[in-house]
């Protein structure tokens, strides 16, 4: 059996990797604080109850960190869908009007299966309401880029949406 961890080693030996993965999922810096805070809340408050014969730590704590980005964007559904989901030229009026909250976490499950720059893309075009010129400024590429990225996330996320069968009653 191995030697128990306590929070401080846990906070320390693991910061920065938690960090890293909420930063790249959370682009809204007081979120991505409040992401990671609540990430070691959790860990230290389930901590004596991890068995390290079942996993390693690095592994249980990725779990609480997945979930709790998962948890983040479910919170996130619950607010209203900004109104520059009016823009996706890939959903009618009728299938937006099926973006309720439970199918607006089938959404976010799909967002967190697309590559990062697209995801990054979508959630900076449509969450945060920032032009294309911007989106691809803060993403790093160029505008036609951008429009390329966005067109094929937004195909991508169709098509996830249409294998869950939400949309099969609007079509």
């Amino acid at each position: 059996m191995s030697k128990a961890v306590t929070p401080e080693e846990l906070y320390e030996n693991y910061r920065g990797k938690v960090e890293q993965y909420v930063g790249s999922r959370v682009w809204n810096e007081s979120d991505r604080a409040d992401v990671v805070h609540q990430i070691f809340l959790n860990a230290i408050a389930a901590l004596e109850t991890f068995d390290p014969s079942r996993s390693r730590v690095g592994t249980w704590l990725y779990a609480i960190t997945r979930n709790a980005v998962t948890d983040y964007y479910r919170r996130q559904a619950k607010d209203p869908i900004p109104t520059e989901w009016e823009e996706l030229s890939l959903l009618t009026r009728t299938e937006e009007k099926a973006l309720t909250r439970e199918n607006l976490e089938a959404l976010a499950a799909a967002l967190e299966e697309l590559p990062e720059r697209e995801r990054r893309i979508v959630v900076f075009r449509f969450y945060h309401g920032l032009s294309a010129q911007e989106t691809a400024r803060r993403v790093g590429v160029s505008y036609a880029n951008a429009r390329f990225l966005q067109h094929s996330a937004l195909k991508k996320l169709r098509r996830a949406l249409e294998k869950t069968g939400l949309f099969e009653e609007y079509q």
